[in-house]
């Protein structure tokens, strides 16, 4: 039997196919983290009134009239793990982990270099 070389199409095809299930498959992997449960299809809310949710399909959604937020999130080592792409702001895309701090409805993020902000995790 001869194999064809793939067109560019198909391997297009199946790039974007992989790409568009990613957020899915992380959260099927991430499900079973207690992290990942406590915080799945909730919001940090700031005290702005900012509010950035986190589906359980490991995509983020969220904003004010101000400015929408949109990304990816998942947990990997017991940190908050996110990644934020259109339509949050040029300036404000970024990868990053964060420790979590949870008691009662606050987090505390803390990223590496020690800065923590404090949010209601409704």
């Amino acid at each position: 039997m001869t194999k064809r070389p793939l067109s560019p199409l198909a391997v297009v095809t199946a790039i974007c196919v992989s790409i568009a299930q990613a957020p899915a498959a992380m959260a099927d992997n991430a499900s079973q983290d207690p992290l990942f449960q406590a915080l799945a299809g909730k919001s940090f809310v700031g005290k702005t009134g900012l509010a950035i949710k986190l589906e359980q399909d490991g995509t983020i959604s969220g904003g004010n009239d101000a400015m929408q937020f949109g990304g990816t999130w998942s947990v990997d080592d017991g940190k908050y793990c996110r990644t934020l792409t259109e339509p949050t702001p040029e300036p404000m895309r970024s990868s990053g982990c964060l420790e979590v701090q949870i008691n009662g409805d606050q987090v505390t993020l803390t990223s590496d270099d020690g800065t923590s902000r404090t949010y209601t995790l409704q």
